[in-house]
């Protein structure tokens, strides 16, 4: 029995949770909030030593980082499926998970930090939207490389979806009530659009974020 601990509040944790729903997966949930500190807990530190989800037990292994755990549910359960057994495939889809974790999750977190944050406060306690620096140099980067990738493609890789869509569609579950600047970045807003309109998206949306 595959268990899960993440949270459908965390891109990471969402971005895991989605490619589950995708191929079919029902493990056995165990919801970790680590924004309320459940990450903290003696009990979770034993799993996992960060404090951070998602983590994916499966038997004697215990699989930590979220791209990580992507691959390993696609080879073990998913038949290769939103993956490749063609070692190029593969390899052009990896680089696009190792970029989501060296250069676009990094360049989103420190413009979408304050408005993230107050998207989770409880809605007596929200105040006006924050305004995000869009303008700011580390992101525009990363957005006008991303762009460029997606022009003339539907999906990163490609024509067919892949784990490095999920991958790198988790960090923009954050950016709608952000005010995103879409405009800017056509080819972006017409793949994250299509991103939306998978049913493992959907399925997997909660909180500030349930659309």
């Amino acid at each position: 029995m595959l268990e899960l601990y993440t949270t459908p509040l965390s891109a990471n944790g969402r971005k895991v949770m989605a490619v589950c729903h995708h191929l079919g997966l029902e493990p056995e949930m165990k919801i970790t909030n680590v924004y309320r500190g459940e990450g903290r807990s003696p009990e979770y530190l034993a799993i996992n030593p960060s404090g951070q989800i998602p983590t994916l037990l499966d038997g004697d292994l215990t699989l930590c980082e979220s791209n990580a755990i992507l691959q390993y549910l696609s080879e073990a359960y998913g038949d290769f499926e939103l993956w490749s057994r063609d070692p190029k495939r593969r390899a052009d889809i990896s680089r696009w998970l190792f970029w989501e974790s060296s250069q676009w999750q990094p360049a989103l977190i420190p413009v979408l930090i304050h408005s993230v944050r107050q998207q989770l406060q409880s809605e007596s306690t929200r105040s006006e939207p924050i305004d995000v620096n869009w303008n700011d140099e580390r992101f525009l980067s990363v957005a006008r490389r991303l762009d460029a990738q997606l022009s003339g493609r539907a999906f990163i890789v490609g024509d067919e979806i892949t784990l490095a869509d999920f991958s790198v569609g988790a960090m923009m579950m954050y950016v709608r009530s952000a005010r995103f600047p879409f405009a800017a970045f056509a080819n972006i807003d017409a793949w994250y659009s299509r991103i939306e309109s998978l049913h493992a998206w959907r399925a997997t949306a909660a909180g500030p974020w349930r659309y």
